[in-house]
């Protein structure tokens, strides 16, 4: 069994970025055949290194409903191809894993509708208040905190933005501290 999971692992390598995210959709599909999952709500990258194949399914717009801002919800998903391992399900199961009901997406839809939402390149978390929408817009570089109204979709509080300082270089990967880095395959 070893070697079967071995020899499925090497083919892993010889296949482009589309094939594996694929095979990472087919495998949630086979895994969790109950799951509500469409591909198009994330944005997939693929990660390798000498002895791991990973797909990262990372959400577009995640959103927090008033009556669950205290709990501890999971948006993304993570497919290792070398063990089929899909996270954070294989863990800590499903419970806290996010699929909006229909009206909390009528919520959604209407966020987006009235902040021209998903911006290209950036992360975007919408937590829902009493009477407003907190709206965090969030990439690697910058940030914007915005705070429309639940019944307008108005901007109704000042915005911030701004952008982070880039990370010491001693703790990226690809530094000694890490020999065998995950690199995103691009293609």
């Amino acid at each position: 069994m070893a070697q079967n999971t071995t020899e499925n692992s090497q083919n892993y390598f010889n296949l482009n970025k589309a094939e594996l995210i694929q095979l990472a959709t087919e495998t949630i599909a086979l895994k969790y055949p109950d799951l509500h999952f469409n591909p198009n709500e994330y944005v997939p990258t693929v990660w390798k290194n000498s002895k791991k194949v990973v797909v990262k399914f990372r959400r577009l717009i995640c959103f927090t409903p008033l009556d669950k801002k205290d709990d501890n919800l999971d948006y993304d998903l993570e497919v290792d191809l070398t063990n089929t391992a899909i996270s954070p399900f294989d863990i800590w199961g499903m419970e806290k894993f996010y699929i909006p009901t229909s009206e909390e997406q009528k919520k959604i839809d209407f966020v987006i509708s009235s902040f021209s939402l998903p911006h290209q390149s950036f992360t975007t978390c919408i937590i829902e208040d009493a009477n407003v929408y907190h709206i965090n817009i969030d990439n690697e570089q910058s940030f914007g905190r915005y705070v429309i109204d639940k019944t307008t979709g108005r901007e109704c509080e000042g915005s911030i933005q701004g952008n982070y300082e880039p990370m010491p270089a001693d703790m990226l990967e690809g530094s000694r501290k890490f020999p065998d880095p995950l690199v995103e395959i691009l293609e």
